[in-house]
């Protein structure tokens, strides 16, 4: 039984140049016509119509290109019709109204055309998330990290995986069926190096994900150090706004101010906190017990140093922050140099000296975080590695004791999660929660 057809507006709900409507299903060329009656009696496929659109009654409403693409080779694996007219909101909605007005074509539901180009084997379910991914990426990185999952860099990952594992577990199948035939000593030492190769390999993509998820949330860069430092006049600069307050008396910021700014194609939330210092009075005492909670989270923290003599407090605070996540910074640059710690990283707020090489400097760890992530970039995915990392240490070690039962249904596990990501083995359930997040007309 064929699916029923369904169309929607697959353009934005702002007012734009041009507008298009897509529709899905047997019936798309039947409903297209309502709208569009003097397209020609045949179509050719992938080839742009110019038509007019018009309403119930005859009326022209607006002149557009009609495009038929002939299923399975379509996006959703189905016939498939786009009209690309004016991106007039009121126009494009009576359109639609035309479309459904008949009752063999009905609205689409949200990821509907993705879901379908998933249930038709048009792409797997890694690529369909990534089709959500690009639609709202915020960042540069986003939009490359969502491309490379689009086009199948992940599965392939998945798959080169998956395979040698599914030959692994029929090998100790024939094993358990046939143990006269098999040399215990030597299959043992053959699955184990085959399961140490696997294991290798998704170590390689569980870190890949978890650093790739980065890109997925804004990562948080934490301006932090004692009082009086420079802190908050960076923290302007690099916002664009004078957000923080600013004065010489030390101690204005008392809380903690974000701001969203992109660094190095990364849409970053950067944090200024309160000063450090131990002789804070109470108010100022709960801003620094938000700025140390705002460390705790953060992708990279920036200590800014005073320009004046070697602190003694120096220890404390670098050891808020583990070396590899911590830039150390001397602050306003601009007046004569009286610190007694060397930086490579000198900057002044005020003249914008240094402000360059911190931003270039913020982004170049964060590319070191995200690495090579090949797209992998969804919590799922991380748990899905992580309990086929499991499964697969459990049949390793089952394995050192020869329980080759367990050894398999371990195998299987691992299976099963990974095809949880491509899709062969998801949930109806994990396949509904995909989809809620997209938006009708995708």
């Amino acid at each position: 039984m064929s699916s029923p057809t369904i169309a929607a507006i697959a353009t934005g709900p702002a007012a734009g140049g041009v507008g298009i409507i897509r529709l899905s299903g047997p019936l798309s060329l039947v409903a297209a016509r309502r709208i569009a009656p003097s397209l020609p009696a045949e179509l050719q496929a992938r080839k742009a119509y110019f038509t007019t659109l018009v309403d119930g009654d005859g009326r022209a409403l607006d002149e557009a290109l009609v495009l038929h693409f002939v299923g399975p080779h379509s996006f959703t694996g189905e016939d498939v019709v786009e009209v690309q007219t004016h991106g007039a909101p009121r126009l494009l909605k009576l359109l639609i109204n035309l479309l459904i007005s008949q009752g063999d074509v009905r609205l689409a539901d949200p990821g509907e055309f993705t879901r379908r180009a998933f249930m038709n084997g048009r792409m797997d379910l890694a690529r369909a998330e990534a089709v959500a991914d690009l639609i709202s990426a915020e960042s540069d990185a986003a939009v490359r990290a969502a491309a490379a999952q689009l086009t199948g860099e992940f599965s392939e990952r998945i798959e080169a995986l998956r395979k040698p594992l599914v030959e692994l577990a029929a090998d100790v199948e024939a094993a358990l069926d046939f143990p006269d035939e098999s040399d215990e000593a030597a299959d043992r030492e053959d699955f184990t190096s085959r399961m140490q190769k696997a294991l290798n390999s998704l170590r390689q993509l569980i870190s890949a994900a978890t650093t790739g998820a980065l890109i997925r949330r804004s990562p948080k860069v934490v301006l932090y150090g004692p009082v009086n430092a420079g802190k908050s006049t960076l923290f302007n600069v690099l916002s664009g706004a004078d957000r923080a307050l600013v004065d010489a008396e030390a101690g204005t910021t008392r809380d903690v101010l974000e701001s969203s700014i992109e660094i190095g194609g990364f849409q970053v939330t950067l944090v200024d906190t309160a000063g450090l210092r131990e002789d804070a009075g109470r108010i100022e005492k709960l801003g620094i017990t938000r700025a140390r909670t705002a460390l705790q989270g953060a992708d990279i923290a920036v200590l800014i140093y005073p320009n004046e003599a070697f602190p003694q407090e120096l220890n404390s605070w670098r050891s808020e922050v583990p070396e590899a996540r911590r830039i150390d910074v001397i602050g306003k640059a601009d007046l004569p140099q009286r610190s007694t710690w060397n930086s490579p990283f000198k900057v002044s707020g005020n003249t914008g000296a240094g402000v360059d090489e911190l931003r270039a400097e913020i982004a170049r760890r964060l590319s070191l975080e995200v690495g090579h992530a090949a797209g992998a970039i969804s919590s799922r995915h991380v748990d899905a590695l992580t309990r086929s990392f499991d499964a697969l240490s459990t049949a390793n070690d089952a394995l050192k004791s020869n329980t080759l039962e367990l050894v398999a249904g371990e195998i299987a596990l691992c299976l099963n999660a990974l095809g949880e990501i491509t899709g062969q083995d998801a949930t109806a359930d994990v396949i509904d929660e995909i989809f809620k997040r997209f938006c009708i007309g995708k």
